[in-house]
C-alpha cells in the first residue's frame, strides 16, 4: 500500500527519484513540501515524511522496484477510471439527448388533432404530474355536492351541466395524464405474474438462442456443440378502447352516497374522479383480465347501417389459455409440452395423483426453479380441498398459498382462468405482456351531447408467452372442456 503512495507523489511532483540527504535517505525539497501542503496540507507532507523514513529503514527504496512497479498498477487504474467516466459521460449525454428527443415527440403529439371527435387533451407541462388537483369549486355540480354534504340547500341550478363536466374531466386528466392512464389499465392479477415489456412494435419475438451444452472433453479444433432448441412465439398488440356512456344527473346520488361512505369531500374527489376510479376502472380490470386469459379476437364488423358493431370483452386480444389451446388444436408444431394428455383430472385422490404425475412430466432444469402453477381457481379450490382430507391433521403453515409437496411450485390463481379447469407453468421471464409507449396512443377524454357525457380512451396491449419449450401446460380433455362450455 505505501508502494504506491510514494509512486502517486512521485507522479504528483513530476519526479522519477527524490532527492537523497547526506545518509542517501529520500527527501522532499522545499518546493515539493510546498506542493503538496497546498494540496493536501501540512498534517499529510508530515505523515508521508516519516512513512518514507519508515519504508527506508527496512532496507528498501523509495524509488526502488516495488515503487516503480506500484506506480506502472497506478497508471493502469487511472487509465481505467478514465475510460470508465468517459464512459458514464457518454451514457449521460445520450440519455439527456434520448429525453430531449422523447420531450420533443410527446410535445409534437400533444399538438395533434384527436381523429374521433371528443376533446384533445394536452399532456401537462414537464414537471406538473405530480401537482395535486383542485376541484373548481364555482362549477355548478361541485356547489351543488359540496351543499348536500354538509346538509344544506343548494339555491342554483341541481341540474349538472355537461360543458362543465367535460371542462373539469379535462382539467383533471391533463394535471395526472400519464398516473390516470397507468391506473386505468394497471396491473391485474394475472400481470403480477408476467413480464411487462413496452415497446411500440405490434409483434414480437424471442430473438436469443438457448444454450444446451458447452462442456466437452478438449480436442485442438473448433467444435461447437450447443444447439439451440427454442421456438419463438410471437407476441401481438391488439389496439383497445373504452367507450363509456354517463348521464351525469342520474349518478348524482351514487356519488353523494360514496362520499359520505369514504368520508370524502368534492375538493377530495371530484365527480370526474369518481366516474375514472368507481365506475370504469372496477369493470375494465375485471374485463381485462378475462381477456388476457380466454380472449379471443375478432375483427371488428360492421352491421347493416354500415356502422361498426362493438365486440364483447373477451374478443379484443388472444388471451394466453386461448393460444394454447390453439397451439394444441394445431398440432403443436411449436413444441409445447402438454402434460396428462387426454386425461381428465379427475378428484378427491385421483386428483392429487394426476396433479403430482403433472409436475413429474416437468423437464429437470425447471424443476429447481421456484415457480408457479398459473391455474384456475376452482380447481385450486378442489386440489386443497382433496388435499385437506387425506391429510385432516396436516395444517397449512403457508396460509393461502398451496404448494405442491416435494417440488418448488406453488399454486396461482388467476381469475381470468376460472372455469377452463386449465393449468399451466412457466418461468415469470417466459411469461410476457407487451404494452405501447407511444403517449399517441395514450388518450382519454370526454365529450358531451345534451346530457350524456362520454368517456374515451385508447391503448394497446397483448399477452403471450416468449419461448414454446418452457411451457408446460395441462388442458382438459376436448369432451371435459365442451361440457364447461368452453
Amino acid at each position: 500500500m505505501i508502494e504506491k503512495v510514494i509512486a502517486s507523489v512521485m507522479a504528483f511532483c513530476g519526479i522519477s527519484a527524490f532527492a537523497k540527504d547526506a545518509e542517501g535517505k529520500s527527501i522532499l525539497t522545499e518546493d515539493q513540501k510546498q506542493k503538496l501542503a497546498d494540496k493536501y496540507g501540512d498534517k499529510f507532507v508530515a505523515a508521508f515524511q516519516q512513512d518514507v523514513k519508515a519504508y527506508e529503514s527496512n532496507g528498501k527504496h523509495a524509488d526502488g522496484k516495488e515503487v516503480k512497479e506500484a506506480a506502472i498498477i497506478n497508471a493502469a487504474e487511472q487509465n481505467k477510471n478514465a475510460k470508465e467516466l468517459q464512459e458514464a459521460r457518454d451514457k449521460i449525454s445520450a440519455l439527456e439527448q434520448s429525453n430531449r428527443e422523447k420531450d420533443q415527440k410527446i410535445a409534437s403529439l400533444e399538438q395533434e388533432e384527436c381523429p374521433d371527435g371528443g376533446q384533445q387533451l394536452a399532456g401537462g407541462k414537464k414537471g406538473d404530474m405530480n401537482k395535486k388537483f383542485k376541484a373548481d369549486m364555482n362549477l355548478a355540480h361541485n356547489q351543488y355536492i359540496a351543499a348536500a354534504m354538509k346538509g344544506a340547500s343548494y339555491g342554483g341550478n341541481s341540474t349538472i351541466e355537461t360543458g362543465e363536466l367535460q371542462t373539469e374531466f379535462g382539467r383533471y386528466v391533463s394535471s395526472d395524464k400519464y398516473e390516470i392512464f397507468t391506473s386505468l389499465v394497471g396491473t391485474t392479477e394475472s400481470l403480477e405474474y408476467m413480464t411487462t415489456m413496452i415497446t411500440d412494435k405490434f409483434e414480437v419475438r424471442a430473438s436469443q438462442a438457448a444454450i444446451t451444452s458447452v462442456l466437452q472433453s478438449f480436442v485442438p479444433a473448433w467444435t461447437p456443440k450447443g444447439k439451440t432448441t427454442f421456438t419463438p412465439l410471437t407476441i401481438k398488440q391488439y389496439p383497445m378502447k373504452i367507450n363509456v356512456s354517463i348521464i351525469p344527473s342520474d349518478i348524482i346520488d351514487q356519488v353523494l352516497g360514496y362520499y359520505y361512505d369514504e368520508n370524502l369531500t368534492p375538493e377530495d374527489m371530484p365527480i370526474v374522479k369518481y366516474i375514472i376510479n368507481v365506475l370504469v376502472k372496477p369493470l375494465l380490470d375485471e374485463e381485462r383480465e378475462t381477456a388476457f386469459a380466454i380472449g379471443e379476437y375478432k375483427e371488428p364488423t360492421k352491421g347493416a347501417d354500415g356502422k361498426y358493431q362493438a365486440n364483447e370483452a373477451n374478443q379484443v386480444c388472444e388471451g394466453y389459455v386461448t393460444q394454447l389451446r390453439k397451439i394444441k388444436a394445431g398440432g403443436n408444431k411449436e413444441g409445447v409440452t402438454f402434460l396428462l394428455e387426454g386425461t381428465a383430472l379427475g378428484e378427491g385422490n385421483t386428483l392429487l395423483d394426476n396433479v403430482d404425475k403433472a409436475v413429474d412430466e416437468v423437464k429437470a432444469k425447471y424443476k429447481k426453479k421456484k415457480l408457479f402453477v398459473h391455474a384456475d381457481p376452482d380447481l385450486i379450490t378442489r386440489y386443497s380441498r382433496a388435499y385437506r382430507n387425506k391429510y385432516p391433521n396436516t395444517k397449512n403453515q403457508d396460509g393461502d398459498k398451496v404448494t405442491i409437496d416435494f417440488t418448488n411450485f406453488t399454486f396461482a390463481p388467476l381469475e381470468g382462468m376460472r372455469g377452463t379447469g386449465a393449468f399451466f407453468i412457466t418461468p415469470k421471464e417466459n411469461f410476457r405482456h407487451i404494452m405501447s409507449r407511444d403517449p399517441k396512443n395514450m388518450n382519454l377524454r370526454m365529450s358531451t351531447v345534451d346530457y350524456e357525457a362520454k368517456v374515451y380512451g385508447e391503448w394497446r396491449e397483448g399477452v403471450g408467452f416468449w419461448i414454446a419449450e418452457a411451457i408446460f401446460a395441462y388442458l382438459p380433455p376436448a369432451a371435459q372442456a365442451q361440457s364447461q362450455g368452453l
